[in-house]
């Protein structure tokens, strides 16, 4: 883990893009650490020396904690709360954004939202419908001389392809960014800023579309917390620690809330 607040991952952003070195984001909560038993790639991609695994989720701030690692609830950001002051500051300093995920229907939708916020924006997208393999989007990573690469296939699926062509374009910052493009599109709404502090986002989550996340919320924490409790019995490493200090990136230095 990389403990940061929503400021150290603009600040990381910005010290990367302007040195022009190969940088991942990737945000982790719950559903993360299920899918990391279930996609070798996506582990793998966490313990790359250029990735940086950012907090999503109020459970993992207390697991942090268990493990003496000092956080705040600031240090929970998911990319609804990043994504507007990350493209603003791109905006003002002339980075280009390329957008990989989605259909082409929020593809279309989400680019005259951003648009219409941020009418100067360099900022291009291609929909998710394609494969790990995909040389035309990477032909057209590379020839639009993205500065910022969000990626938003689903949780899984792209880290795998960060993982496999992050080297295959010119350095550039990767973002996994989950669903995001569906928010901006207004194709699914947005749950109230106040529940993710107070650890309820999930609830609107799945109250607003049961279908989709009542597997993700109601049966894989079980088998997280099942894996936990069963590492620890065994006395084995700690499954999370924190990478910061060594990576520069500052944590807060109050005391938990």
């Amino acid at each position: 883990m990389t403990p940061m607040t929503a400021e150290d991952q603009l600040e990381l952003v910005a010290r990367q893009v302007e040195a022009r070195e190969r940088c991942v984001i990737s945000y982790l909560n719950v559903h993360g650490l299920h899918m990391l038993q279930q996609e070798p790639a996506m582990l793998e991609l966490h313990r790359a020396g250029i990735t940086h695994v950012v907090i999503d989720g109020m459970p993992l701030i207390a697991l942090c904690r268990i493990a003496g690692i000092r956080v705040t609830r600031q240090h929970r950001v998911t990319n609804l709360d990043l994504i507007w002051p990350l493209l603003s500051l791109a905006d003002k300093n002339g980075w280009r954004v390329y957008y990989v995920g989605s259909s082409q229907q929020v593809v279309d939708l989400a680019m005259r939202a951003v648009h219409a916020s941020l009418p100067t924006l360099r900022f291009r997208a291609h929909h998710g419908f394609i494969a790990i393999d995909c040389p035309n989007v990477i032909d057209d990573i590379a020839q639009f001389k993205a500065d910022i690469v969000l990626v938003g296939l689903g949780m899984g699926m792209q880290e795998r392809w960060i993982q496999k062509n992050i080297g295959s374009v010119p350095p550039t910052t990767m973002i996994s960014v989950g669903a995001l493009l569906e928010y901006l599109a207004g194709a699914v709404r947005t749950p109230p800023r106040w529940m993710g502090p107070a650890g309820l986002e999930w609830l609107f989550r799945l109250l607003d579309d049961p279908r989709r996340f009542w597997r993700r919320y109601l049966i894989e924490p079980w088998g997280v917390a099942w894996i936990l409790v069963a590492r620890m019995a065994q006395g084995r490493p700690r499954v999370i620690g924190s990478r910061s200090r060594a990576l520069g990136a500052p944590i807060s230095s109050r005391e938990p809330d």
